[in-house]
């Protein structure tokens, strides 16, 4: 099991079951309090015409952990909700493993703000990087 994982995530490992989540494969290799990490290893449904990473696979693991970073320790009836997602595509990803990292930047009552980076852990290059706002929400 990874790192640090919260109490509320332990009482329901299955959280991403059949999710589209689920399907992208990742792993939280480390989640703490305003941090998140992932790790994930690439297929080749993951990947575009050109063999590299596909930006909307791209998208969603920084998605992911931004959401996690800010929601570390809530209970499982806790949501959090994109707002907004700004991503910055810097190099192509061409390595069989992804990592990626995510920082709790602000938050508010009803809001957070993190930031990440998605890494190609062979050469340490940044590939891609991005900004996301979430709306803190009660599951229903």
């Amino acid at each position: 099991m990874s790192k640090n994982m919260p109490p509320s995530f332990l009482n329901n490992p299955t959280l991403f079951e059949g999710t589209y989540l689920e399907f992208l494969g990742f792993k939280i290799s480390e989640w703490n309090q305003g941090y998140a990490t992932l790790e994930m290893p690439v297929r080749s449904d993951h990947k575009n015409t050109a063999g590299h990473l596909h930006g909307g696979v791209i998208a969603s693991l920084l998605d992911v952990a931004g959401a996690l970073s800010g929601s570390y320790g809530e209970t499982n009836n806790f949501l959090a909700v994109t707002v907004n997602l700004n991503c910055n595509y810097m190099a192509p990803h061409k390595a069989a493993e992804v990592l990626v990292k995510s920082e709790l930047v602000s938050a508010t009552n009803s809001l957070f703000f993190a930031q990440g980076s998605l890494l190609d852990p062979v050469n340490n290059r940044v590939c891609a990087i991005a900004s996301g706002t979430y709306k803190k929400k009660l599951r229903k």
